[in-house]
């Protein structure tokens, strides 16, 4: 699936407004079922040295420059990201010194349709290598449907509907070309003022996941994944906590393959500072990081 990109969220004349429901009977977008759950689960992690500067020009435009000092294990690299937005689209190009070139662009035709477009390049000595995707979103009252087409011979097509005031389910149908083959996945999602949980099932892996966000307070945040494959007759459990508070935010995670994964973040006036460090019991390797973002971005 493509990732999606930064798209500034205040309200604007000027700017493009993110992809949402047009009112809260709508379940929102098909791959942000579980997104509570992969926010408190999904720590950032990096071994070495971060530094991020971000410069908007205005409302309209901005230019970031991020600077990463790995480890034996992993290269430095830098890349220079630029990104422009108004009220009909919003684009994003990210360029690096290993030569991989990634671009975003996201497009409104109105309230209730949007197309979200990406593509990658990568160019080295020898050859040159690109793909892309085109994402269709469309908004209605009760529902959300969504086709995408993949450069690797790709067609994806979900449907996301709001049965209940709680409750949600959707389908997601994959239709590989070259093989002439399809594959289901099935969510579900129920919701209360304190607690979300998810359940999806893929036939392409062969997997059922369960997801559970339990919100302790307004700041706090406790979530918990088991993932059961029937391929292999294995799972995989995680458990996460997050506290966002006024001047810092602090999140960490524990893994059943015994891997504890751990960030800290402090906010200044123009400054954040973070850290982070992994520790993989399992594997025996241990991982720890310290970054600085001056600027805010867009």
């Amino acid at each position: 699936m493509g990732q999606s990109f930064p798209i500034n969220k205040q309200k604007s004349n000027h700017q493009i407004s993110e992809p949402k429901p047009l009112t809260n009977l709508n379940p929102g977008k098909f791959n942000n079922y579980c997104t509570e759950a992969n926010t408190i689960l999904n720590v950032q992690s990096f071994d070495g040295f971060v530094l991020e500067l971000h410069h908007n020009y205005n409302k309209q435009f901005s230019l970031s420059n991020n600077l990463t000092l790995g480890s034996l294990d992993q290269p430095s690299v830098y890349e220079l990201e630029t990104s422009f937005q108004n009220q009909y689209f919003s684009l994003i190009g990210n360029i690096d010194n290993n030569g991989f070139l990634r671009g975003n662009l996201l497009t409104k035709f109105n309230d209730k349709l949007f197309l979200d477009t990406t593509f990658n390049i990568h160019q080295n000595n020898k050859t040159t290598n690109s793909d892309g995707n085109y994402s269709f979103n469309y908004f209605e009252k009760y529902w959300t449907g969504n086709l995408e087409l993949q450069s690797n011979q790709l067609v994806v097509l979900s449907y996301y509907q709001k049965l209940f005031k709680k409750l949600n389910l959707g389908v997601k149908y994959t239709y590989f070309i070259p093989e002439k083959e399809s594959k289901l996945l099935y969510i579900g999602r129920y919701e209360t003022e304190k607690n979300i949980s998810t359940i999806s099932y893929s036939d392409l892996f062969n997997y059922l996941a369960v997801s559970y966000v339990h919100k302790i307070t307004p700041r706090v945040g406790f979530a918990t994944e088991i993932v059961y494959s029937f391929r292999d007759d294995s799972s995989f459990t995680s458990l996460g906590i997050k506290y966002s508070l006024r001047k810092s935010s602090f999140q960490s995670r524990l893994t059943s393959n015994g891997e504890i994964c751990s960030a800290l973040e402090l906010h200044f006036p123009k400054v954040t500072l973070g850290f982070s460090v992994k520790m993989d019991y399992h594997n025996e390797k241990y991982f720890a990081g310290v970054s600085a973002k001056i600027g805010n971005k867009n």
